[in-house]
């Protein structure tokens, strides 16, 4: 490109890998999405788009807050709407593949994400406080040690 020619826009698809938001057994994974995505997944799922707010505030408040990743402790919903949501949803996490600690105390992971992409993060322990690194795409080339 020449000085005088714009560069090509940045979009969404150049900066992001693709969600899998389905698990295995077609069920939609909740972590990652955002409150609106929540509330949208809930009214898909049977959800009355009247009580979709308090439910997404309530189950927020289970995954985020208490790191609940079971429905059935989700004791402020009621049993069938917690079956509701066993029928249609996973709390999935990323998986750890490997985690290697130094004599420093840093901690490297190796994590795979949606789509089976694996991304590398590291805690490193300072006198005060701690650092945390993580990649932010698939295929850094940064070689943190």
């Amino acid at each position: 490109m020449t000085e005088n020619q714009p560069l090509p826009p940045v979009t969404p698809d150049v900066l992001t890998v693709p969600r899998k938001d389905v698990a295995a057994g077609g069920k939609t994974n909740l972590v990652g999405l955002t409150r609106d995505g929540l509330r949208q997944a809930l009214i898909a799922a049977g959800t009355p788009e009247r009580q979709a707010k308090m439910r997404v505030g309530q189950i927020w408040q289970w995954i985020y807050h208490w790191g609940v990743r079971d429905f059935a402790l989700m004791t402020n919903l009621a049993k069938d709407y917690r079956a509701l949501l066993a029928a249609h949803f996973v709390i999935a996490l990323p998986d750890v593949v490997s985690r290697q600690v130094s004599a420093d105390g840093t901690r490297k992971y190796l994590v795979r994400i949606a789509g089976g992409h694996e991304v590398e993060v590291v805690y490193i322990p300072e006198e005060d406080r701690g650092t945390l690194c993580i990649s932010s795409q698939v295929g850094c080339t940064l070689t943190c040690s």
